[in-house]
């Protein structure tokens, strides 16, 4: 091929040096072609080195061909008073058909890198089809894209970064879910390729989505970390919805090293979703107080709002902190917030009053509990009648003492004595009396350190 196209060359040239003005005429020509394909030549070095859009080699095939071709045609009849016209005709047909196609496809693969990462949601079908078309590679060499896809699937993928990319790319626009598994399998196996942080974002971004939209729960379950992993090393963040892809498939009940890996992400300045930020929070509910309380601030001065398990984790730890008031100020909120209260809310909120001495408010929390049907624990009956004590309300306090035996509750060995030294100290030996005749069985011998 390239030396049937210098036949051309050297033909048309011969042709071209009749005259001193088609001489002039033809070494521009000459230049101009030869300037045009060097210079999509170096977008084929340094687009591959950089990986970006394409591998532009048909661009330079036609540039360079069609250079060598359109001046063979118009020189073949360059005699007399008909250069001018057939050097006109030539600079018509170089600028339409090599010149005007070119600076398109340029044009367009710079709007796509400007563009910036594509936004994708759910799991549709269509999904990476729509991607491939954002991304102006709708139409754009089919063929090629099917036997590229064919050759990955039946042969894998050179381990380089230009390869890598173009695979990429050719999944996107063609939506192929295979391709995409395939690539990733590769990944785990091999690891990044060299310098993929130089990888376009918006390529990696979607064809990582595109690998989490394909991937079903136990596998994400199995390789969900490594997957993060990849995408930090392509030098993008997990997306949000990543992240909750990867919650989800644990039902939100992630263990330990998801937790921790999360905790990671956040220390290295990577944005969590707000579901990663709940489910940090409630695991690190009693381990670690002081850093629930900061991620909790840090939701909401993000604007992030707390949910019913998150609550739970949060107020707990005011509670172990002895920050009673916060307790009280996050109790309110959630009426706000329209998180309705359970037993357990209900709970820390009896045991904070309780301890900060504010015995009514305990009562009327403990009140309202039992008035969403809520069953009372142990250690919430154990405050109630403290409070009850406490505040002379001996007679309610020996009743709620009653109601724990009828609903089959081990009360602690605490709350009774506490009973019968309100009923002995207050001299009312009625209710003293009263109290002994109740079942002692029902009386379980517990550790008082559980009351707190």
């Amino acid at each position: 091929m390239l030396l049937s196209t210098a036949k051309v060359l050297q033909t048309s040239l011969r042709k071209l040096s009749g005259g001193r003005a088609a001489r002039s005429v033809g070494m521009g020509v000459v230049v101009f072609g030869a300037a045009f394909s060097a210079l999509s030549f170096a977008s084929i070095i340094f687009r591959g080195s950089l990986g970006y859009a394409t591998i532009d080699v048909d661009m330079f095939l036609l540039s360079f061909g069609s250079f060598c071709y359109l001046l063979h045609s118009c020189t073949t009849n360059s005699q007399g008073n008909n250069n001018k016209v057939n050097t006109a005709m030539f600079t018509k047909s170089f600028i339409g058909k090599v010149v005007f196609p070119g600076m398109r496809r340029v044009c367009r693969a710079d709007s796509v890198e400007k563009r910036g990462p594509l936004k994708t949601q759910g799991n549709s079908h269509g999904n990476s089809k729509v991607l491939g078309e954002q991304l102006g590679h709708g139409r754009r060499r089919p063929r090629f894209d099917v036997y590229m896809r064919e050759c990955v699937q039946r042969e894998g993928v050179p381990h380089t970064l230009a390869k890598v990319s173009e695979v990429m790319r050719v999944s996107i626009r063609l939506g192929s879910r295979i391709t995409a598994v395939k690539l990733f399998d590769q990944m785990l196996k091999k690891g990044a390729v060299p310098d993929a942080h130089l990888i376009d974002k918006a390529v990696s971004n979607n064809f990582f989505q595109l690998v989490v939209d394909t991937l079903d729960d136990k596998r994400i379950q199995t390789d969900g970390l490594a997957l993060l992993d990849l995408i930090w090393a392509h030098g993008i963040e997990p997306s949000p919805s990543t992240q909750n892809c990867l919650l989800s498939a644990w039902k939100d009940q992630p263990p330990e090293r998801v937790v921790e890996y999360f905790v990671k992400m956040k220390s290295a300045g990577i944005t969590l979703s707000n579901w990663a930020c709940r489910s940090v929070v409630v695991a690190y509910g009693r381990s670690d107080p002081a850093f629930v309380l900061k991620v909790s601030n840090e939701m909401e001065r993000s604007g992030i709002q707390l949910q019913r398990k998150a609550y739970i984790a949060v107020l707990g730890a005011c509670l172990q902190l002895g920050m009673r008031n916060k307790a009280e100020e996050l109790f309110m909120k959630m009426a706000d917030h329209e998180v309705a209260p359970i037993a357990k809310i209900y709970g820390i909120m009896v045991k904070v009053y309780s301890f900060s001495c504010q015995f009514g408010k305990a009562i009327a929390v403990f009140d309202a509990m039992r008035e969403q049907s809520f069953e009372p624990d142990r250690c919430s009956y154990h405050h109630a009648i403290r409070s009850c004590v406490a505040s002379g309300r001996v007679e309610y306090a020996v009743e709620l003492y009653r109601d724990a035996v009828q609903a089959k509750v081990c009360l602690f060995t605490s709350t009774c004595g506490i009973l019968r030294r309100a009923c002995s100290d207050g001299g009312w030996k009625c209710l003293a009396s009263k109290f002994k005749e109740l079942p002692s069985q029902q009386i379980t011998l517990m550790n008082e350190a559980e009351v707190a």
